[in-house]
């Protein structure tokens, strides 16, 4: 798959089918989008071309009454993704407040058309572009006669009369359910982070634990709770259980730390990378009377973690 980065690196202009989005997640509703597009490439002998955007553009233009929105993957982590789908191209096109003002029909016309030489276009059912959003289905459909390429709407996904979007799988990551967001995505969710020293607290219980420092403060983390997961170290794949929260047993911290006990492993990794993939969350965090009790559930909950 070509990556271009900026539409000033485009190359001279092939006949292409073309998707536009930010494809935050690249879950199964993103998933069936690109699988139109393929199928629309493939019929017509056209260059399969995915245009998104970087940084998320609600992360440049803010809604009042909305806190900046928190990403499902970064944009590394969407282009290698993507580049799982059998996608000919991804064009990232830099998102600022300039470029927001951009009019629709000028996007078609000097990007999709003069560039690009666009022949088909898929778009999701919800998708909008250009100022003021005004870029949709029933806008586009006078400018693809008007230019001669065809036009495709694809309708929602939907699991258990369940919506597939990105803001539904971030509400159900905020909530621990780290499972249906995986259901969702269509593999479970992961973060990444440096292991940094913490209070050692861990060693003393028995479950030493790696204190994670996420690199990328857009990223999604999930609600507090403790969780079984996966974790990926070098080339290996270890289980183990995770803790997002703010020890109350040992008194409350004035921000939430995250913590994972990789079992069976006993290795020196402060400094090192971790990628953590959560598949259940296993209950609340609470505050335990004493150490004892504590380590109890901690056991409990290293077994249910291995039977995950």
């Amino acid at each position: 798959m070509e990556i271009v980065r900026g539409m000033e690196n485009l190359g001279p202009a092939k006949p292409c089918a073309v998707t536009i989005g930010t494809f935050d997640g690249v879950h199964k509703g993103h998933l069936q989008i690109i699988d139109t597009l393929l199928n629309e490439a493939a019929q017509k002998k056209l260059c399969a071309t995915l245009i998104t955007f970087d940084p998320h553009p609600r992360r440049v233009i803010q809604v009042q009454g909305h806190q900046p929105v928190r990403l499902l993957t970064t944009i590394d982590e969407k282009l290698r993704l993507l580049k799982q789908t059998g996608l000919d191209r991804v064009l990232v096109i830099h998102f600022d407040t300039a470029f927001s003002q951009m009019d629709y029909k000028d996007f078609v016309k000097q990007l999709l058309i003069d560039k690009l030489d666009v022949r088909a276009l898929v778009i999701g059912y919800d998708h909008a572009f250009g100022k003021d959003r005004k870029g949709h289905f029933a806008s586009l459909e006078p400018l693809s006669k008007t230019y001669g390429f065809s036009l495709t709407k694809v309708e929602p996904f939907e699991m258990d009369g369940q919506i597939v979007n990105s803001a539904f799988i971030r509400q159900f990551l905020a909530d621990g359910d780290v499972a249906l967001a995986a259901e969702l995505l269509g593999r479970p969710y992961g973060i990444k982070g440096r292991v940094v020293h913490g209070s050692d607290r861990g060693k003393t219980l028995r479950f030493p634990t790696a204190n994670l420092e996420i690199g990328d403060a857009e990223k999604v983390i999930p609600g507090n709770g403790v969780y079984a997961v996966d974790v990926l170290y070098q080339t290996q794949r270890y289980k183990g259980m995770l803790n997002i929260g703010f020890k109350p047993t040992f008194g409350m911290l004035p921000s939430p730390t995250i913590e994972v006990h990789v079992i069976d492993f006993n290795k020196d990794i402060y400094g090192e990378t971790l990628t953590v993939l959560f598949k259940k969350r296993l209950r609340n965090e609470i505050k335990f009377d004493s150490k004892e009790a504590l380590i109890a559930q901690l056991e409990i909950d290293k077994q249910e973690s291995l039977k995950i």
